[in-house]
């Protein structure tokens, strides 16, 4: 039996969530919370293996709350209406949530993935990788989760230099030298950097600007990376280049 709290300012929400519970029966609602003060009584109460957690509980923030819990010993599925930095914080983190409005099919994939999690010490990385971007969302520290053969690493997104498609993976170069393969596609990849100075100068490639050592003109040209590395630029994408070069 899994122990749940839901924490959620709105009564409509609260009330449709619960509702949508009614159909799991390994799922027991411990307490609904209307605020973070109440959530974080009620979690030590408790001690629930699951919480229901919305993004924004006025004049608080669940990350609030999971800041002010004194040991964070349970999953977390969070709960938002769209907020483009709450999303993206979440994305990179690669922590579960739930899109307002949400359905049956929603939760239950939310569920299944709460169920499969085998490691309370993975998800608590995910946690702390999420309460890192919140808290360091204008330092260039930003970090992101990145999924491998074997979990996730975590790393500071400026370590990352390139991204290389390898069919349906993407290889990852660092700073360091060092290199992963993640099960994610280089379009996934876009999707989730392109906030933070990527650029797709290829197909195949999605690169940092601010690792940009030179550019090489040609028909598309060639650029060169600050690790030696080159990479072609497409012919169709090389006004956008030379503009977002310019703005560096």
């Amino acid at each position: 039996m899994t122990s749940a709290i839901i924490v959620d300012d709105e009564v409509h929400q609260q009330e449709l969530l619960s509702n949508m519970l009614t159909t799991f029966p390994d799922v027991e609602i411990k307490h609904i919370c209307s605020s973070v003060d109440e959530g974080i009584a009620k979690i030590a109460e408790h001690q629930p293996d699951l919480v229901f957690l919305d993004v924004m509980l006025p004049p608080k923030t669940g990350f609030d709350l999971l800041s002010s819990v004194s040991t964070i010993n349970f999953d977390i599925i969070f709960t938002t209406s769209y907020e483009q930095f709450a999303l993206q914080a979440l994305k990179l983190s690669a922590v579960d949530y739930l899109l307002k409005p949400y359905g049956i099919s929603d939760l239950t994939s939310a569920l299944h993935k709460f169920e499969t999690k085998k490691e309370l010490k993975q998800s608590l990385n995910h946690i702390q990788t999420l309460l890192h971007n919140v808290n360091n969302n204008t330092s260039g520290l930003t970090k992101i989760a990145l999924p491998t053969m074997k979990g996730f690493v975590f790393v500071v997104i400026n370590t990352i230099i390139r991204c290389e498609a390898d069919n349906v993976y993407t290889t990852i170069y660092f700073t360091d030298n060092s290199t992963v393969v993640i099960s994610r596609s280089i379009k996934e990849c876009e999707q989730l950097l392109s906030h933070y100075n990527f650029f797709r100068a290829h197909n195949s490639h999605l690169i940092n600007m601010q690792h940009v050592k030179e550019y090489i003109k040609g028909d598309g040209g060639t650029i060169k990376m600050a690790d030696g590395s080159t990479v072609d630029l497409s012919r169709l994408r090389k006004e956008d280049f030379i503009e977002k070069l310019n703005r560096i």
